[in-house]
């Protein structure tokens, strides 16, 4: 039987980990990931939300969850695919929350996550700032139709 790279056996608490963390929706579970960060751990999001900005270790990543649960009376996740390279772990998600306003909002996001030596050692959420912004202002979100193309 052939062996897993050290580095895929490694992964496969955090890949759990992120599994809950991002999957379910309502069943959205950081705790056994927030166990898995480096002490110091760094997380990074636009700061052109409220809540956006670097959080260093595994106390401020929390903080930065809660931060979020003011402006929201919910977000959940639905991973697409968790997508494990090695050192670096991809996670592109569907969201779904509901804002203090009553605004629903469905987006994509994307998390980055750096591994080594079994811990998550840098994380960063890409997402659409733009329509997170609109809805936190209590405005449905602005869309536009597509191009046309000649």
């Amino acid at each position: 039987m052939a062996r897993l790279p050290e580095t895929e056996m490694q992964n496969d608490k955090i890949l759990a980990a992120i599994k809950t963390a991002f999957t379910g929706y309502d069943a959205n579970d950081r705790a056994p990931l927030v166990a898995l960060l480096a002490d110091d751990f760094q997380f990074e999001m636009s700061d052109s939300l409220p809540y956006g900005g670097v959080y260093v270790g595994a106390n401020e990543f929390t903080a930065f969850w809660k931060e979020v649960g003011k402006e929201w009376q919910y977000f959940r996740y639905e991973a697409h695919e968790i997508i494990d390279a090695g050192d670096t772990i991809v996670v592109p998600v569907r969201t779904d929350a509901l804002s203090i306003h009553g605004i629903r909002m469905c987006n994509e996001h994307l998390f980055l996550f750096k591994v080594r030596d079994g811990k998550v050692i840098f994380g960063r959420l890409y997402a659409d700032t733009a329509r997170g912004r609109d809805v936190m202002a209590g405005r449905e979100p602005r869309r536009y139709p597509r191009a046309t193309l000649a």
